[in-house]
């Protein structure tokens, strides 16, 4: 919720947000909410822990290889206050009782680097808002890690978007590239211009080869601001049929890596689609990959030529 929205400042190690919220439960059973893997599976995700000073702590995320992180348990005074490291990150979890049945949350989440100021942020606002679910009563597993473009997500980062980039306009750097746009065309018909090499010529690069395959390499030429060519070099990350393509981008010879993703959603006989663009910041300072040259150059290409090749009535099926 909005007015719960943590407050995000920079500090002398990093970054930091600090939540508070108040729960209509006793301190006892917050305490076993946040430190009980048992119940943080439901509310956060799968974890282990040494619940001990110099515990070990490994937090998992729910994609397809289960891909684990680590942190380390640095303090726990039961039922009051529990810290931990995570990735390098401090994590300052503190509890006071209100009434019997009233108890006060207080998060600050610090030593952020300035890339994750938002992400961050507005990734705990939810966990938070899943804590609470958990104390009145859901059992509702989430699919932690892989929820980047859910709408409640989306939603979040935007909110915190506003709030930071407002105090910390310096950060807009880091900022992906979000284009979106509908088609008179259904799925499957966006999915073949998205991933049938012969359609690909007509609207977006040629390319020697394109497999829709996890893992499948492909280069091509792009022109730059003054005539230069440089060999994009991609990598396809993420595949889902019909419905989502990622794949890396980088430029031979040159330091950075960003990637590209395509949502689909039928909408009827209509698709939307998402594009996003994001790593940009990992590029050096050149006036071809500057981030207002990417946005004018997929908004040709998805805004124009893709749209008037779905939408010509020469285009195959």
């Amino acid at each position: 919720m909005e007015k719960h929205l943590g407050k995000v400042t920079k500090e002398a190690d990093g970054f930091q947000v600090r939540f508070e919220r108040i729960f209509s439960h006793n301190i006892h059973t917050v305490w076993d909410a946040i430190t009980n893997p048992e119940k943080m599976k439901y509310w956060f995700t799968d974890i282990e822990m040494e619940a001990k000073p110099g515990g070990k702590l490994t937090i998992r995320f729910r994609d397809d290889a289960k891909t684990a992180t680590y942190g380390e348990i640095v303090s726990m005074d039961p039922p009051n206050k529990l810290v931990f490291t995570w990735e390098g990150e401090l994590a300052v979890w503190e509890l006071f009782a209100e009434s019997d049945n009233k108890c006060r949350l207080i998060l600050t989440y610090s030593r952020l680097d300035e890339q994750y100021a938002v992400n961050a942020p507005a990734g705990f606002h939810i966990l938070l808002d899943r804590l609470e679910g958990l104390l009145d009563g859901s059992t509702v597993f989430h699919p932690f890690g892989t929820e980047e473009n859910d709408p409640e997500n989306l939603k979040m980062q935007e909110l915190y978007t506003k709030a930071v980039y407002k105090d910390y306009p310096e950060l807009e750097k880091y900022k992906p590239i979000v284009i979106e746009r509908t088609y008179n065309a259904p799925v499957q018909k966006v999915w073949r211009a998205l991933t049938d090499k012969d359609q690909m010529k007509q609207w977006y690069f040629d390319l020697d080869d394109f497999k829709p395959e996890v893992g499948f390499e492909f280069e091509f030429y792009g022109q730059g601001l003054k005539g230069e060519q440089y060999l994009h070099l991609c990598k396809v990350t993420e595949v889902e049929e019909n419905r989502k393509l990622t794949y890396s981008w980088s430029y031979k010879g040159y330091k950075g890596m960003s990637y590209v993703s395509f949502e689909l959603s039928g909408e009827g006989d209509k698709t939307k689609l998402r594009l996003t663009h994001k790593g940009l910041y990992t590029f050096p300072d050149n006036p071809d990959f500057a981030k207002e040259n990417f946005n004018s150059g997929w908004t040709e290409l998805i805004g124009t030529l893709l749209r008037d090749f779905l939408e010509s009535k020469t285009t195959v099926g």
